[in-house]
């Protein structure tokens, strides 16, 4: 398992690496920082910067902190992309999110949109969210799961391209999913 220089290697409670699938601290950390981060992003009133600050104190050790900062950095410039939107769309959402590293958060946003749609637009939704999927297996150095679901992901996006026009380079992202180890693509929006 290759070790990202900004985590350090599997040991002792102060030693491990940043693993939501292997560590409940990790899980807990990402999800419920990544929840109050989209809540706040869709207008429910959350500070997700206090939350964040909980869960500092809650979990001292320097891998749970480097973790915190960089998702509040990448939140912060995030909402900046987001300023700069006219009236933006959720798919134009998606692509600030995904543009800023922030697949789970991709995930988290679509999946509240998910629940409740029907035919085709769940379909789309579903895809989008796997192909965040993709790249939260593969930042946890998890390809052999990242492969299995971006050859499925790839697949229906093809089907799926004339739903999701609003991305102007789809094929690009359809091929990165079924490229191992691939570095996600920028997402270009598409306007009509």
């Amino acid at each position: 398992m290759a070790v990202k220089p900004d985590q350090p290697a599997r040991g002792g409670l102060s030693g491990h690496r940043f693993d939501p699938f292997g560590n409940r601290a990790s899980r807990d950390i990402r999800n419920t920082l990544s929840e109050a981060f989209v809540a706040a992003w869709q207008g429910a009133g959350v500070d997700y910067a206090a939350v964040a600050d909980r869960l500092r104190r809650r979990h001292s050790q320097p891998v749970y902190r480097a973790y915190i900062a960089r998702r509040l950095e990448a939140y912060r410039a995030a909402a900046d992309d987001r300023r700069n939107l006219d009236d933006p769309s959720l798919l134009d959402e998606v692509i600030v999110l995904w543009n800023r590293g922030l697949f789970f958060e991709v995930h988290e946003l679509l999946e509240s949109h998910w629940h409740g749609a029907r035919g085709v637009r769940r379909e789309v939704l579903q895809t989008l969210i796997q192909a965040a999927a993709v790249y939260v297996h593969r930042e946890a150095d998890r390809e052999p799961a990242a492969a299995r679901l971006g050859r499925r992901v790839s697949a229906r996006l093809n089907r799926l391209k004339p739903h999701l026009k609003a991305i102007a380079n789809l094929d690009a992202l359809a091929r990165a999913l079924v490229t191992p180890q691939s570095r996600p693509p920028i997402l270009r929006g598409n306007k009509h």
